[in-house]
């Protein structure tokens, strides 16, 4: 390893623990997330060097806690630490009965800090997460930035910020309308969204918001005061609004029993001292999270981001800092019989027992060296080997390859799946696996979902990625809220459309300076029109007539049109109708 030359990993080596979680543990955990998702055996990992460093420095007593806010870690020694663990592991091949969980759903579902109700639309759900109190304070800091950043620099009169006037929380509600149109209309280059050229003009742009205007919030959006520095926070200048979103987060919804715990990544490759490198993800690097997710909903109810040492997790010498990671994001679930799925970074027999000490299940893959595992024989394929000790169950079963899974709550059981071998025989496979392959997609389906609406682009400021990434996580969990409130069916690309047109319509208020006429179909409630007689004197069907959802249709033809939304419209009622209702 490069480092095995620095004082830090000699002390390591010689069996001392003198520092808190230093870079040496970002990449050991960092190596071993890789080779999980590599999907290398556990047995073939026993010898990495990172991995025997970890185990060294589990036996050496010290635990290290990272604050919520990000503050300095403090160490916690001895048997303080819980360093020598009194639980007794004697693997037994009797049948095994898993321990009952009785979960109430009565409280799951939407909670009710959430005031939607029947008759609210789409912008009043993603509103629960992005409210007003969360854009003044948006507002507040851009302006103080902007004012700071003149005060600070000699601006000519050509520079764009010249003219700087501060902003509003209907004009800060609007740029984000853009940035999520964005996704539904991709581009090159931003400059690329006011162009003239008529191969890539979209006059909606330049009608909500000059190009100039856009480029000046850009600029300056900012999420916190400059003056005040807080030591040790890596996140700092985005930590106010990512701590309000995750509170939102949690209090908005209440979880149903299945919850599964997955990384995600944030796309970054510019430089920052916690970027990571995930070989098997999507863009590889980026910003880690520690998300859960709810299982039957798709829901997002907490985050943790990755920040090396500083990283805001509670470490316990016994789960090691994998199943710390667990233990911090279902801190508010424990006790209420919830069944959380991780994948073989966070699973141990150690975790396991802890959480069903806290009445809550678990199941996950797990590596065959994990400490107190017990050493199963050869396997056939297609066959198990159950063993279990402390209501814990493990299954060694071989299909293509070797699978270690350990479970709290399914039997051994062997299941027909849904796929069939080369002789179309239908493949079994134990219980447990089924249930976990179909639990544990949810936090890739949520990147995959955010991925087709996502409104990040490039920034050389990776906060303000991140700030776009947490815009597009509360869309995504205001459709979820959507969906379980009104059973909608509607995709969620739909549903981000229409959020777009109701913040148009809510938020929009007219430019004073606009170049040309421009007719806008989502502007017709809002803006000025006028009747026109059409070219020629052609005769066009009226769009309200055919279109109309109040009456029966019918083919009505007509001579005149609206001169700025250029759509042909009966003189009456037809044009009044199109220009004051919404449901004409």
């Amino acid at each position: 390893m490069a480092r095995q030359n620095s004082p830090d990993f000699q002390q390591l080596l010689d069996g001392y623990i003198t520092e808190d979680l230093s870079d040496l543990e970002t990449d050991e955990y960092t190596t071993e997330d890789e080779s999980s998702e590599r999907g290398e055996s556990s047995d073939e990992q026993a010898d990495d060097p990172c991995i025997a460093q970890q185990r060294k420095r589990t036996r050496g007593g010290e635990a290290v806690m990272g604050g919520p806010g990000g503050a300095a870690p403090t160490r916690v020694r001895g048997a303080a630490a819980g360093r020598n663990s009194s639980v007794k592991w004697d693997w037994s091949s009797t049948p095994f009965i898993p321990k009952q969980l009785s979960f109430d759903s009565s409280s799951s579902g939407i909670s009710d800090a959430c005031s939607v109700t029947d008759s609210s639309n789409e912008l009043d759900f993603l509103r629960e997460f992005f409210s007003d109190e969360l854009l003044d304070m948006i507002v507040i800091e851009t302006n103080r930035y902007a004012q700071q950043y003149l005060r600070g620099n000699v601006m000519t009169p050509r520079c764009r910020l010249a003219n700087w006037t501060d902003t509003t929380r209907d004009e800060m509600y609007l740029f984000f309308c853009i940035m999520l149109l964005m996704s539904h209309n991709k581009k090159n280059r931003i400059n690329d969204y006011w162009s003239k050229d008529e191969v890539y003009e979209q006059k909606i742009f330049g009608k909500l918001m000059s190009r100039d205007r856009f480029l000046q919030l850009l600029r300056v959006l900012h999420f916190t005061d400059n003056t005040i520095r807080v030591e040790n926070d890596k996140l700092q200048k985005i930590r106010p609004v990512m701590e309000k979103l995750r509170n939102s987060f949690k209090t908005m919804f209440k979880p149903f029993q299945d919850l599964c715990v997955d990384e995600s990544l944030m796309k970054w490759r510019g430089r920052l001292s916690f970027r990571q490198f995930l070989p098997l993800k999507r863009h590889r690097f980026g910003v880690k999270m520690f998300v859960l997710c709810d299982c039957d909903s798709g829901y997002i109810s907490d985050f943790i981001v990755y920040t090396g040492k500083d990283t805001a997790i509670v470490e316990d010498l016994q789960l090691g800092v994998s199943g710390s990671v667990v233990k911090t994001l279902l801190t508010p679930h424990l006790q209420k019989a919830h069944i959380v799925y991780v994948d073989n970074w966070y699973t141990s027999p150690n975790l396991l027992h802890y959480l069903l000490n806290e009445n809550t299940g678990a199941c996950g893959t797990v590596r065959a060296n994990r400490k107190n595992m017990p050493k199963l024989p050869v396997v056939k394929r297609g066959d198990q080997i159950v063993q279990h000790s402390n209501n814990i169950m493990c299954i060694k079963w071989c299909d293509k390859r070797v699978v270690h899974m350990l479970s709290s709550v399914h039997k051994g059981d062997m299941c027909d799946s849904n796929s069939r071998d080369r002789q179309r025989q239908v493949v079994r496979k134990p219980l447990a696996v089924l249930e976990y392959n179909k639990k544990m997609r949810l936090v890739d389906k949520s990147d995959m979902l955010l991925s087709s609406v996502e409104c990040l682009r490039k920034s050389i400021k990776w906060y303000v990625k991140f700030f776009f990434h947490m815009l597009d996580m509360s869309v995504l969990n205001s459709y979820y809220l959507f969906q379980v409130k009104t059973g909608s069916t509607k995709p969620l690309l739909d549903f981000s459309k229409t959020v777009v047109h109701q913040m148009i319509e809510k938020y929009y208020h007219g430019r004073h300076h606009t170049n040309g006429q421009i007719g806008v179909h989502i502007l017709r409630l809002v803006e000025r029109h006028f009747v026109e007689p059409l070219p020629d004197k052609t005769r066009r069907r009226c769009h309200v007539c055919s279109h109309t959802t109040s009456g029966p249709r019918k083919t009505q033809r007509t001579t005149y049109k609206c001169r700025q939304c250029d759509v042909p419209l009966c003189v009456y009622p037809c044009f009044e109708a199109y220009h004051t209702q919404k449901n004409y």
